[in-house]
């Protein structure tokens, strides 16, 4: 889609159809602990930056001149830090910042109170993702998915229990201070070639639609997710899978937008609200989805116990046939059996209707059924390919060479095959080819060759 044709409601819809398929995914900054923790009466989440300075603050270190630091990072920082630490205190860097890491641990022991913890807890628990990725030190998002989140520090693999979210914190866990991530040092190991979370975070943003919470734009760790997934593998894939970061801002733009790096920008005011708002679509399209497969199941009971005026209805009208297709592409885990049976005996009750003397038409009913599957089909399931590899074998027998009148052959199928079948998608064409081949399907070979040579 080209960025000026972006909609709140695509964005929307692409997170639903990840719900929906089960592999959205959360990446969440520290923008979404200031937003749940911080009730301007107790509690109060920091920034990094605020973080820091009240580390410096409490561990007795000044921090160095503004005009200093121009320049640096924060894990740069974090580092110098511990050496003006070391040197204070007479102690060794690596004593440094453990101090720090253990400062850094306690500061960050903030939770939600209770009115936040209700509204944020049963917002994520509609959401359902499959799997949260922070770079958080704090436990709040354990708190809001008590009984259901699972803790995942950088020491430990991508793996947990059924029926459970991951909360995998990418640079440590508050609870466990030597596992934070904040110097420089730190970082490199973290980058190291073939390092765990570098290779698993690329992997899990690829295979995910991933929705980034609570981080500025251009954020480098964002970037950095969203460079490693980029990297990791290019092949086209068939499920969702986008990644939509959402910016908070005073005055949000109306429409989405994609950045340079390719990321889906939805300003938002507010995450609370941009939540509820999510809730509320995807709680909607849900419904809609579970009417639709309710409908779809009682096409499924009418496929499974079909009369001859069902079977004759879906031989002869055209419209029926390619709305059962259309339901089986988008339904195909549900519809494939129940179709595949009930397309056997539509063919069956063709080659019945071809025993009559005389009765060529049927041998075109017969391929114009298999080829309506064929050329709207494209990645056909290997049952229902099987299925219309051994029928077309069967029929073209009855097909001449050329798309002309002789005895013995079903001119109308004749007429048919010739007039579609250079509009067999190209991936299809190469399976019946080999698939013919392997199988001794002689037939179907002979007819599919030529088509096939003349397009490689």
């Amino acid at each position: 889609m080209c960025n000026n044709k972006l909609t709140r409601e695509y964005v929307l819809n692409a997170l639903f159809k990840a719900f929906n398929y089960g592999n959205l995914g959360l990446f969440i900054g520290a923008g979404f602990s200031k937003a749940v923790v911080n009730d301007n009466l107790v509690a109060s989440a920091l920034s990094w930056g605020d973080l820091i300075n009240k580390a410096c603050e409490e561990l007795h270190i000044q921090m160095p001149e503004s005009d200093s630091l121009i320049g640096l990072s924060f894990p740069q920082i974090s580092s110098l830090i511990c050496e003006l630490l070391a040197k204070s205190e007479n102690i060794s860097y690596e004593e440094a910042k453990s101090r720090l890491k253990k400062k850094i641990g306690h500061l960050t022991n903030w939770l939600p109170n209770k009115d936040k913890t209700s509204v944020f807890s049963d917002l994520l628990n509609k959401i359902n993702p499959s799997w949260i990725i922070t770079t958080n030190y704090d436990l709040v998002i354990e708190k809001l998915l008590t009984g259901k989140g699972v803790t995942l520090g950088p020491d430990n693999y991508f793996t947990y229990p059924k029926g459970t979210i991951p909360i995998y914190h990418l640079h440590g866990v508050r609870i466990y201070p030597d596992s934070i991530i904040i110097t420089q040092d730190d970082y490199v190991q973290l980058f190291r070639p073939n390092e765990y979370r570098q290779i698993k975070l690329a992997l899990t943003i690829k295979e995910s639609t991933t929705l980034i919470l609570g981080y500025g734009l251009g954020d480098v760790n964002v970037l950095s997710a969203v460079d490693w997934s980029k990297n990791i593998y290019k092949e086209n894939n068939s499920y969702p899978h986008e990644i939509i970061q959402a910016i908070r801002t005073d005055n949000p733009s109306s429409e989405p937008y994609k950045d340079k790096n390719g990321i889906i920008i939805i300003e938002i005011k507010d995450i609370q609200d941009f939540l509820q708002e999510l809730v509320e679509f995807i709680t909607h399209q849900k419904n809609t989805y579970d009417l639709k497969m309710a409908q779809l199941n009682k096409l499924i009971g009418d496929l499974t116990h079909s009369d001859e005026d069902s079977i004759e209805s879906f031989i002869s009208d055209e419209d029926m046939r390619l709305k059962l297709l259309q339901l089986l592409s988008e339904f195909e885990l549900h519809m494939i059996s129940p179709y595949i049976d009930f397309i056997s005996r539509c063919i069956d009750k063709t080659w019945t209707d071809s025993a009559q003397y005389g009765a060529f038409e049927a041998y075109d009913k017969n391929l114009r059924i298999l080829l309506d599957i064929i050329i709207n089909y494209n990645k056909m399931p290997p049952a229902l390919f099987e299925l219309v590899a051994h029928s077309l074998d069967k029929v073209l027998k009855y097909v001449n060479d050329t798309d002309g009148k002789k005895i013995g052959f079903s001119w109308e199928a004749t007429r048919r095959w010739h007039s579609q079948k250079n509009n067999i998608p190209p991936q299809t064409l190469e399976e019946f080819y080999h698939f013919s081949r392997n199988n001794f399907l002689s037939e179907l070979h002979r007819k599919i060759r030529p088509i096939y040579e003349s397009k490689r």
